[in-house]
Protein backbone atom coordinates (compact mmCIF):
# COMPACT_ATOMS: atom_id res chain seq x y z
CA UNK A 1 0.00 0.00 0.00
CA UNK A 2 1.19 3.52 -0.75
CA UNK A 3 0.33 4.57 2.77
CA UNK A 4 2.91 2.16 4.18
CA UNK A 5 5.67 3.88 2.18
CA UNK A 6 5.18 7.15 4.05
CA UNK A 7 5.27 5.86 7.61
CA UNK A 8 8.01 7.67 9.43
CA UNK A 9 8.13 10.26 6.61
CA UNK A 10 11.43 12.20 6.49
CA UNK A 11 14.26 9.91 7.52
CA UNK A 12 17.28 11.76 6.09
CA UNK A 13 18.68 15.10 7.14
CA UNK A 14 22.04 16.60 6.36
CA UNK A 15 22.91 16.88 10.03
CA UNK A 16 21.94 13.31 10.90
CA UNK A 17 23.61 11.09 8.34
CA UNK A 18 23.73 7.52 9.56
CA UNK A 19 26.90 5.44 9.39
CA UNK A 20 26.99 2.84 6.65
CA UNK A 21 25.54 -0.49 7.75
CA UNK A 22 27.01 -3.90 7.12
CA UNK A 23 23.64 -5.39 6.19
CA UNK A 24 23.76 -7.36 2.95
CA UNK A 25 20.97 -7.02 0.40
CA UNK A 26 20.14 -9.63 -2.22
CA UNK A 27 18.55 -8.34 -5.43
CA UNK A 28 17.06 -11.02 -7.69
CA UNK A 29 17.71 -10.73 -11.41
CA UNK A 30 17.04 -13.08 -14.27
CA UNK A 31 19.30 -16.10 -13.79
CA UNK A 32 20.84 -15.03 -10.50
CA UNK A 33 21.17 -12.62 -7.60
CA UNK A 34 23.14 -9.40 -7.12
CA UNK A 35 24.57 -9.00 -3.63
CA UNK A 36 25.13 -5.48 -2.27
CA UNK A 37 25.90 -3.69 0.94
CA UNK A 38 26.22 0.06 1.37
CA UNK A 39 29.80 1.08 0.62
CA UNK A 40 31.55 4.06 -0.92
CA UNK A 41 32.65 3.41 -4.53
CA UNK A 42 35.36 6.10 -4.49
CA UNK A 43 37.55 4.15 -2.06
CA UNK A 44 37.90 1.33 -4.59
CA UNK A 45 41.03 1.11 -6.71
CA UNK A 46 38.93 -0.42 -9.48
CA UNK A 47 36.82 2.77 -9.70
CA UNK A 48 39.89 4.99 -9.88
CA UNK A 49 41.35 2.85 -12.68
CA UNK A 50 38.05 2.75 -14.55
CA UNK A 51 37.60 6.51 -14.24
CA UNK A 52 41.10 7.15 -15.62
CA UNK A 53 40.44 4.79 -18.53
CA UNK A 54 37.13 6.35 -19.53
CA UNK A 55 38.36 9.92 -19.14
CA UNK A 56 41.22 9.15 -21.53
CA UNK A 57 38.86 7.34 -23.92
CA UNK A 58 36.24 10.07 -23.93
CA UNK A 59 38.88 12.76 -24.41
CA UNK A 60 39.66 11.12 -27.75
CA UNK A 61 36.13 10.14 -28.81
CA UNK A 62 33.97 12.94 -27.40
CA UNK A 63 33.81 16.63 -26.73
CA UNK A 64 32.66 16.17 -23.14
CA UNK A 65 31.41 19.14 -21.14
CA UNK A 66 29.99 19.38 -17.61
CA UNK A 67 27.89 22.44 -16.80
CA UNK A 68 26.47 23.69 -13.51
CA UNK A 69 28.66 21.42 -11.35
CA UNK A 70 28.72 24.19 -8.74
CA UNK A 71 25.04 23.37 -8.08
CA UNK A 72 25.93 19.94 -6.68
CA UNK A 73 26.41 20.22 -2.90
CA UNK A 74 29.83 19.08 -1.70
CA UNK A 75 28.30 16.74 0.88
CA UNK A 76 25.03 15.44 2.24
CA UNK A 77 22.26 13.26 0.87
CA UNK A 78 20.81 14.24 -2.50
CA UNK A 79 18.90 12.50 -5.30
CA UNK A 80 20.30 12.95 -8.81
CA UNK A 81 17.36 12.82 -11.25
CA UNK A 82 18.67 11.95 -14.72
CA UNK A 83 17.35 11.44 -18.24
CA UNK A 84 18.57 8.48 -20.27
CA UNK A 85 19.57 8.34 -23.95
CA UNK A 86 22.42 5.81 -24.25
CA UNK A 87 23.93 2.84 -22.42
CA UNK A 88 26.98 4.95 -21.56
CA UNK A 89 24.91 7.58 -19.73
CA UNK A 90 25.48 6.01 -16.28
CA UNK A 91 29.24 6.11 -16.82
CA UNK A 92 29.11 9.79 -17.79
CA UNK A 93 26.74 10.67 -14.95
CA UNK A 94 28.91 8.98 -12.34
CA UNK A 95 32.05 10.62 -13.75
CA UNK A 96 30.37 14.03 -13.65
CA UNK A 97 29.40 13.57 -9.99
CA UNK A 98 32.92 12.57 -8.88
CA UNK A 99 34.69 13.13 -6.53
CA UNK A 100 31.43 12.63 -4.62
CA UNK A 101 30.23 9.10 -4.01
CA UNK A 102 27.13 8.17 -5.99
CA UNK A 103 25.17 4.95 -6.21
CA UNK A 104 22.70 4.46 -9.05
CA UNK A 105 19.63 2.31 -9.43
CA UNK A 106 19.76 0.61 -12.85
CA UNK A 107 17.66 -1.83 -14.85
CA UNK A 108 18.39 -5.50 -14.23
CA UNK A 109 19.51 -6.15 -17.83
CA UNK A 110 22.74 -4.27 -17.13
CA UNK A 111 23.63 -6.85 -14.48
CA UNK A 112 23.68 -9.83 -16.84
CA UNK A 113 27.06 -11.39 -17.64
CA UNK A 114 25.72 -12.86 -20.90
CA UNK A 115 26.13 -12.01 -23.73
CA UNK A 116 28.37 -9.01 -22.86
CA UNK A 117 29.80 -8.91 -19.32
CA UNK A 118 31.17 -5.34 -19.59
CA UNK A 119 28.17 -3.56 -18.13
CA UNK A 120 27.84 -6.01 -15.23
CA UNK A 121 31.50 -5.40 -14.39
CA UNK A 122 30.96 -1.63 -14.52
CA UNK A 123 27.82 -1.89 -12.36
CA UNK A 124 29.77 -3.87 -9.76
CA UNK A 125 32.63 -1.37 -9.74
CA UNK A 126 30.19 1.50 -9.27
CA UNK A 127 28.18 -0.37 -6.58
CA UNK A 128 25.00 0.19 -8.62
CA UNK A 129 22.01 -1.98 -7.73
CA UNK A 130 19.31 -3.48 -9.96
CA UNK A 131 15.60 -2.92 -10.08
CA UNK A 132 13.12 -5.09 -11.97
CA UNK A 133 10.56 -3.06 -13.89
CA UNK A 134 8.08 -5.90 -13.53
CA UNK A 135 9.25 -7.06 -10.14
CA UNK A 136 7.08 -7.97 -7.20
CA UNK A 137 5.93 -5.34 -4.68
CA UNK A 138 8.47 -6.79 -2.24
CA UNK A 139 11.30 -6.36 -4.77
CA UNK A 140 10.30 -2.78 -5.50
CA UNK A 141 10.05 -2.03 -1.80
CA UNK A 142 13.53 -3.47 -1.24
CA UNK A 143 14.94 -1.21 -3.97
CA UNK A 144 13.30 1.82 -2.33
CA UNK A 145 14.66 0.88 1.08
CA UNK A 146 18.16 0.43 -0.31
CA UNK A 147 17.99 3.84 -2.00
CA UNK A 148 17.06 5.40 1.33
CA UNK A 149 20.02 3.62 2.97
CA UNK A 150 22.30 5.22 0.35
CA UNK A 151 20.88 8.63 1.26
CA UNK A 152 21.19 7.95 4.98
CA UNK A 153 24.89 7.34 4.37
CA UNK A 154 25.14 10.89 2.98
CA UNK A 155 25.78 9.87 -0.63
CA UNK A 156 24.30 10.85 -3.97
CA UNK A 157 21.56 8.46 -5.07
CA UNK A 158 21.09 8.38 -8.86
CA UNK A 159 17.90 7.39 -10.62
CA UNK A 160 16.41 7.38 -14.12
CA UNK A 161 12.68 8.07 -13.49
CA UNK A 162 11.74 7.06 -17.04
CA UNK A 163 12.96 3.53 -16.30
CA UNK A 164 14.64 3.02 -19.66
CA UNK A 165 16.36 4.83 -22.52
CA UNK A 166 14.30 7.19 -24.63
CA UNK A 167 14.37 6.10 -28.26
CA UNK A 168 13.05 9.50 -29.35
CA UNK A 169 15.59 11.39 -27.17
CA UNK A 170 12.65 13.17 -25.53
CA UNK A 171 11.51 12.75 -21.94
CA UNK A 172 9.00 9.92 -21.51
CA UNK A 173 6.30 9.35 -18.93
CA UNK A 174 8.10 8.83 -15.62
CA UNK A 175 7.43 6.27 -12.90
CA UNK A 176 6.61 7.36 -9.35
CA UNK A 177 9.54 5.60 -7.66
CA UNK A 178 11.70 8.71 -7.51
CA UNK A 179 8.87 10.65 -5.89
CA UNK A 180 8.29 7.95 -3.26
CA UNK A 181 11.99 7.89 -2.37
CA UNK A 182 12.14 11.68 -2.13
CA UNK A 183 9.06 11.85 0.10
CA UNK A 184 10.14 9.04 2.37
CA UNK A 185 13.70 10.31 2.76
CA UNK A 186 13.07 14.04 2.73
CA UNK A 187 16.27 14.38 0.71
CA UNK A 188 16.67 17.23 -1.79
CA UNK A 189 16.82 16.47 -5.50
CA UNK A 190 19.04 17.79 -8.26
CA UNK A 191 18.19 17.52 -11.97
CA UNK A 192 21.05 16.24 -14.13
CA UNK A 193 20.40 16.43 -17.85
CA UNK A 194 22.48 14.77 -20.53
CA UNK A 195 22.39 15.15 -24.30
CA UNK A 196 24.58 14.22 -27.23
CA UNK A 197 25.09 10.57 -26.31
CA UNK A 198 22.33 9.59 -28.71
CA UNK A 199 24.85 10.38 -31.47
CA UNK A 200 27.16 7.60 -30.28
CA UNK A 201 25.56 5.04 -32.55
CA UNK A 202 27.12 3.45 -35.62
CA UNK A 203 29.62 5.82 -37.21
CA UNK A 204 28.62 8.63 -34.87
CA UNK A 205 31.77 7.98 -32.84
CA UNK A 206 33.89 9.10 -35.79
CA UNK A 207 32.39 12.60 -35.69
CA UNK A 208 33.53 13.18 -32.08
CA UNK A 209 30.10 14.44 -30.98
CA UNK A 210 29.64 16.95 -28.21
CA UNK A 211 28.16 15.46 -25.04
CA UNK A 212 26.89 17.73 -22.27
CA UNK A 213 26.00 16.88 -18.66
CA UNK A 214 24.11 19.78 -17.09
CA UNK A 215 23.40 20.15 -13.35
CA UNK A 216 20.42 22.24 -12.30
CA UNK A 217 19.74 23.76 -8.90
CA UNK A 218 18.70 21.49 -6.00
CA UNK A 219 15.07 21.52 -4.90
CA UNK A 220 12.81 19.76 -2.43
CA UNK A 221 9.30 18.37 -2.48
CA UNK A 222 6.65 19.55 -0.03
CA UNK A 223 5.85 17.05 2.73
CA UNK A 224 2.82 14.83 2.25
CA UNK A 225 0.75 13.95 5.26
CA UNK A 226 -0.36 10.34 5.67
CA UNK A 227 -1.22 8.58 2.42
CA UNK A 228 -0.25 10.04 -0.94
CA UNK A 229 -2.83 9.32 -3.60
CA UNK A 230 -1.88 8.22 -7.10
CA UNK A 231 -3.00 11.64 -8.29
CA UNK A 232 -0.69 13.38 -5.82
CA UNK A 233 2.23 11.13 -6.76
CA UNK A 234 1.69 11.93 -10.43
CA UNK A 235 1.52 15.64 -9.68
CA UNK A 236 4.82 15.53 -7.79
CA UNK A 237 6.44 13.29 -10.39
CA UNK A 238 5.46 15.76 -13.11
CA UNK A 239 7.00 18.53 -11.00
CA UNK A 240 10.28 16.58 -10.71
CA UNK A 241 10.31 15.94 -14.45
CA UNK A 242 9.63 19.61 -15.10
CA UNK A 243 12.79 20.42 -13.16
CA UNK A 244 14.68 17.87 -15.25
CA UNK A 245 13.23 19.38 -18.44
CA UNK A 246 14.57 22.77 -17.36
CA UNK A 247 18.19 21.58 -17.69
CA UNK A 248 17.62 20.09 -21.14
CA UNK A 249 17.39 21.82 -24.54
CA UNK A 250 13.75 22.26 -25.67
CA UNK A 251 13.96 19.46 -28.25
CA UNK A 252 14.73 16.93 -25.49
CA UNK A 253 11.90 17.86 -23.10
CA UNK A 254 9.14 15.79 -24.65
CA UNK A 255 5.83 15.99 -22.81
CA UNK A 256 7.19 17.95 -19.85
CA UNK A 257 7.29 21.72 -19.48
CA UNK A 258 10.33 23.28 -17.83
CA UNK A 259 9.62 24.70 -14.39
Amino acid sequence: MIAEWFKGQRVVTKSKEKPMAEEIYYFPIKGGVVKRRISRPTVKVSLKVTEAFFRALFKVLLRYEVRGKENLPSDGAIIAVCNHLHLLDPVLHIMSILPRDSIFMAKEELFQYFPVPLFRILMDIAEAFPVRRRGSPEERQQAIEYAIKVLQAGMVFGIYPEGTRSKTCQLKEAYHGCTVIALRSGAPLIPVGIWGTEKLEGLGWLKRPKVVVNFGKPFTLPPVEDEASERKLKELTDYIMGKLASVLPPEYRGKYQAC
